[in-house]
């Protein structure tokens, strides 16, 4: 059995000056005193905003588990070669600049799991009536989800997809907080500990969330603390993130009632064109409607001023961009709001070719102007792709009609077909992962959870397929020892 050793040393989180607008300092120390930070509840608030702060990082979320992850998918014409990303759109994972992504992203992550593990650990042994209301239950509830939901993205780069083979060599399922060596477990076993997680957290937080039991909260409300639960791991990102492990193991039952759960119970609805419409710097770029869980990255507009530059500076040699004769093949209908012919998401041409348009996109863009319900949101889990999930899972019977209500609310009056066969509602899903993710990752999730033995890209309005195997679809795990985690030989039986 292969391990790996966690070493306990690590960024600790220090909070001071909350404000629902104020990312937190983050200060670095060796030990964790865990009984001065978590005497109280403020400790554990501030412990688990800690977190959040972690995953906002470039390192994370912030980019490199989002933006960077499409140029995998290949899903831009282009890609910058002097971009940190280029090596990753080429699969050559050992190069110095992939080598360094894809190490701080297991480095990062695994702090982030331990920090989740020390609240964890202390919460379990904690007075529940040392907490307002349901605070214990929203808390000790959120890390187990947080747990479980880094955890799976971690599986989803760093294995083999399910689909491919569910007793290959996983993660190591780091679920404790001491210097203990940690197995990896099989894809099969870490989906099993990571759905163990995922229903602790369901159902502590269906009896406390205020967006199941239905508790107005206001300001003066514990100073507000549960409010605005999207950009807390709330209890329907826990059941959304159910679905989408459930369609990585390929259990389409569950994968549907689960996405069915958030469709039908959760507060999310469709974007409005008045939102869209309008000048863009009003604009609601990221469509927050249809958010389920997301973080705010105050660092956005640095994070993407390479790839997805609003200054066109950088856009030569860096941007990830889309060429007209290709766009006319991803959004073929006139009236898309997401496509080429409105406009609404894309930029100005980057000036890149005397024969071709290229663009980017401004989803990210962030404006002097701008409304701050709409600034520096990164969408980790949106409406859309629960919609896509069902659709997938039952594709003769609710597929069409899926695809139609999300034509309906992206702005196409064209109707697919009712009669359509499976193949063909299979391959307008494809096409619609492809229309509506830019800049979130999950085209690449898509086609390694399918295992697809080639994925198609398009070039100068030309389509191709590029070959795929388990070396393309897998990070290397990092081979130097660093914090939290590393393929440490000197443990291997």
């Amino acid at each position: 059995m292969k391990t790996i050793k966690i070493i306990l040393s690590f960024i600790i989180i220090s909070l001071f000056s909350i404000s629902c607008d104020d990312w937190l300092d983050v200060k670095p120390k060796t030990q964790v005193e865990s009984s001065e930070l978590l005497k109280d509840e403020a400790g554990y608030k501030d412990a688990l905003w800690g977190v959040y702060t972690l995953m906002v990082q470039k390192s994370m979320y912030g980019l490199n588990m989002t933006v960077s992850l499409d140029a995998m998918a290949k899903i831009y014409s282009r890609v910058g070669t002097s971009a940190t990303q280029y090596p990753l759109s080429t699969y050559s994972y050992t190069s110095t600049k992939a080598k360094s992504l894809i190490n701080d992203v297991w480095q990062k992550t695994y702090t982030t799991i331990a920090n989740v593990n020390n609240i964890i650990g202390n919460i379990r042994e904690a007075d529940p009536a040392m907490f307002s209301r349901d605070n214990y239950n929203v808390i000790y509830g959120e890390a187990l989800g947080l747990r479980a939901f880094l955890h799976f993205d971690l599986l989803r780069l760093f294995a083999p997809a399910y689909a491919d083979d569910p007793e290959a060599q996983g993660i190591p399922y780091v679920d404790r907080f001491d210097y203990n060596i940690t197995e990896v477990q099989t894809v099969s076993k870490t989906i099993d500990l990571i759905l163990k997680d995922l229903e602790d957290a369901a159902a502590l937080l269906k009896v406390a969330d205020p967006l199941c039991t239905g508790r107005a909260i206001t300001t003066s409300d514990d100073n507000g603390y549960l409010l605005d639960r999207t950009f807390r791991f709330n209890y329907y990102a826990v059941v959304a993130t159910m679905a989408r492990v459930y369609m990585w193991k390929g259990d389409k039952v569950n994968a549907a009632l689960k996405a069915k759960e958030v469709i039908s119970d959760s507060d999310c609805k469709w974007t409005s064109i008045d939102d869209i419409a309008i000048a863009e710097e009003k604009r609601d770029h990221t469509f927050t409607p249809e958010h389920i869980f997301r973080l705010r990255v105050e660092e956005m507009e640095k994070n993407i001023e390479y790839v997805f530059s609003i200054t066109m500076a950088w856009a030569t040699g860096y941007s990830f961009s889309v060429m007209d004769r290709d766009a006319a093949i991803i959004y073929p209908h006139a009236t898309d709001w997401r496509g080429w012919n409105t406009r609404y998401g894309w930029s100005e041409d980057l000036g890149l070719s005397s024969s071709s348009i290229y663009r980017l996109p401004n989803k990210f863009w962030q404006y002097e102007d701008m409304p701050a319900e709409f600034k520096n949101l990164m969408p980790i889990i949106r409406f859309p792709e629960m919609k896509l999930i069902v659709s997938e899972c039952n594709p003769t019977t609710e597929g069409a009609e899926i695809i139609n209500e999300i034509r309906s609310h992206r702005g196409i009056t064209e109707e697919f077909s009712a009669t359509s066969t499976e193949t063909q509602v299979l391959d307008e899903i494809l096409n619609e992962y492809r229309r509506e993710f830019y800049g979130e990752g999950l085209m690449w999730y898509y086609y390694k959870r399918l295992n697809k033995k080639s994925i198609p890209y398009l070039s100068y309005g030309y389509s191709y397929s590029m070959a795929m195997d388990q070396a393309k679809y897998v990070w290397p795990m990092p081979e130097e020892e660093i914090e939290f985690g590393n393929r440490n030989k000197e443990n291997e039986l």
